[in-house]
């Protein structure tokens, strides 16, 4: 017998606190979202523990034990904006809605201190097996988009405990399946001027410790989020030099090299081009990325031949001021609650 990956699921939900385990096909306390994904899965980090040579012993490995184990895995998709509001939520911690089943929900997404747990049922083909993992964070986040391809993301997560599972029967799923989102829906503006982009991306690193192992357990004891990095990528091509001054000089009309870096505001909007169905006036489903202050690495020009130029520049999130987010995302979908 072959086991056929497509024949999976992955559902996510959102635990209300640390240990409790909520079934993703539950309604209650709150609904989960189960996301169609291109490929990835949690998995178990472990090794045998081989003890050294002893003298007086033989030239043979006496014995192995198994040693602590950690969960930890990638999830690649293409974004879907039902889900992606979860993923986000996991990624950077709080979040506040507003509006109606009439004008669709907006949920603005901010960063906090923690990262909310997350409960996970991930179902392995048909006949495989089913795990549910309790106690749940993402590590990472990414998205990317070319000019002339889709929307994706990928989610780097964690997780404290694994079990076996009964999978949720196929009608108590909640599957996201509003449409893929295209490059050509896609604008990143700097300092509200529109880039000329042909591609782009966002990445938020909780870099969380994943190797609190502690005597007396084969689990880690916890998963702590140490300094959040918010980065982008662009690709341009440039219709002056004033990027690259910005990022080497400090600044868009300088003549020399300055101490100091420019700071700007970056903006990312991103739409469908379908409307989100049962919502009056033709809204549609959108994400709208804003970042008040960002600087551009510098970085060197490398013409070649006759190629037409382009810059790929790298782009860092600060916040000069604790008082303002250094991030804020709105997710316009129509689910009352993220998941």
């Amino acid at each position: 017998m072959a086991f056929v990956s497509q024949a999976g699921h992955v559902g996510i939900k959102t635990q209300a606190a640390k240990g409790s385990y909520l079934d993703p096909g539950a309604t209650a306390p709150n609904d989960g979202v189960f996301v169609y994904i291109r490929s990835g899965a949690l998995g178990g980090n472990r090794e045998l523990m081989v003890p050294d040579p002893e003298i007086g012993g033989t030239r043979d490995v006496p014995d192995a034990q198994l040693g602590p184990i950690s969960y930890s895995g990638e999830y690649d998709m293409y974004a879907r904006m039902e889900s992606i509001a979860t993923l986000l939520q996991g990624a950077l911690g709080e979040s506040s809605t507003s509006g109606t089943a009439i004008t669709g929900y907006t949920h603005t997404i901010t960063p906090a201190t923690t990262v909310p747990w997350l409960s996970i049922e991930e179902k392995i083909s048909e006949g495989f097996e089913t795990f549910a993992y309790t106690d749940a964070k993402i590590n990472s986040f990414h998205m990317e988009a070319d000019a002339n391809g889709y929307l994706t993301c990928t989610s780097g997560m964690s997780a404290l405990t694994q079990a076996t599972a009964t999978a949720t029967a196929v009608g108590s799923q909640r599957n996201d399946t509003s449409p893929l989102i295209v490059g050509t829906n896609i604008t990143v503006e700097w300092g509200n001027v529109a880039l000329p982009a042909k591609s782009f991306s966002l990445d938020i690193a909780n870099n969380i410790e994943d190797d609190d192992f502690r005597l007396g357990s084969l689990f880690l004891g916890n998963l702590t989020e140490k300094r959040r990095e918010i980065t982008m990528s662009v690709t341009i091509r440039p219709d002056d030099a004033a990027l690259w001054k910005t990022a080497m000089w400090g600044g868009p009309a300088e003549t020399e090299p300055l101490g100091q870096s420019l700071k700007s505001n970056v903006d990312i909007t991103i739409t469908s081009y379908e409307e989100i169905p049962g919502v009056s006036g033709g809204e549609k489903y959108s994400l709208t990325v804003t970042i008040p202050a960002a600087i551009i690495a510098p970085f060197s020009v490398d013409p070649s031949g006759d190629d037409v130029m382009e810059h790929d520049i790298e782009i860092r999130c600060v916040q000069p001021d604790p008082a303002i987010d250094i991030i804020s995302i709105d997710v316009v979908n129509s689910y009352e609650t993220i998941a």
